[in-house]
């Protein structure tokens, strides 16, 4: 296999990046969630996301979500939004964490 490289610093699409640290049980927090990614695939701009746990068992307090978006200006219109605001408060209540918007320099793909 070979792998292809592009530039991707034109694509518009910028990354969520969001470090957890959660303090209420891993089950609790994963609901609560769902149900803000629930409300954010609903808004426009949102392309996907993927939350994942560490797997380091020192570290099973630990998540990552990593989140596309079409462009900033959707992202921050959807964090703005007062159902957002709602949704996040549950989530600051169990947790601590870190956040911040990326944008694209390369991109790898297997063909």
């Amino acid at each position: 296999m070979s792998t292809r490289k592009y530039d991707a610093t034109d694509s518009g699409v910028v990354t969520f990046v969001n470090r957890f640290t959660v303090h209420s049980s891993p089950e609790e927090f994963e609901k609560i969630f769902a149900e803000v990614s629930e409300f954010m695939a609903e808004q426009p701009g949102f392309v996907q996301y993927t939350l994942s746990r560490s797997i380091d068992r020192e570290k099973q307090d630990s998540y990552i979500n990593i989140a596309l978006w079409t462009d900033v200006e959707s992202w921050e219109k959807a964090v703005a939004h007062p159902g957002f605001q709602d949704h996040a408060k549950e989530i600051r209540a169990r947790t601590t964490n870190v956040g911040e918007l990326y944008a694209p320099r390369q991109s790898f793909s297997v063909k």
